[in-house]
């Protein structure tokens, strides 16, 4: 088992490897310190994607950099994915492809970032 719950070091959250709204190409994070993943999605508490755990926790904003770089080549698109962080370890729970609708403004930034 892994808990978010764990104190300070710890949390659960939801990523997105581009940004849901605009597509654009950047690692989104709705993360909540002290929580489990039901709390992220459930609504109970607000989460946000103001860059704290990056600033907390400096290595793990820049190994969830590299797990979306590396889902995205993995899976060949956009990956929505759930984590857990106990005492400073991250835990990957699973990863889909989110079921939105790519218009064209976003489908074209998509084919525009993509390498090849």
């Amino acid at each position: 088992m892994v808990f978010g719950n764990a104190g300070g070091t710890s949390g659960s959250g939801v990523g997105f490897t581009r940004d849901p709204a605009s597509g654009e190409n950047r690692l989104y994070l709705d993360f909540l310190f002290d929580a489990q993943g039901e709390d992220v999605v459930s609504g109970r508490r607000e989460a946000s994607d103001d860059g704290r755990l990056s600033r907390v926790l400096p290595e793990m904003g820049r190994q969830l950099q590299n797990l979306a770089e590396l889902l995205e080549r993995e899976f060949g698109d956009t990956q929505e994915f759930e984590f857990t962080v106990q005492d400073g370890v991250m835990f990957l729970l699973q990863t889909r492809t989110p079921n939105v609708r790519r218009g064209p403004p976003c489908a074209s930034q998509w084919n525009r970032s993509r390498p090849g």
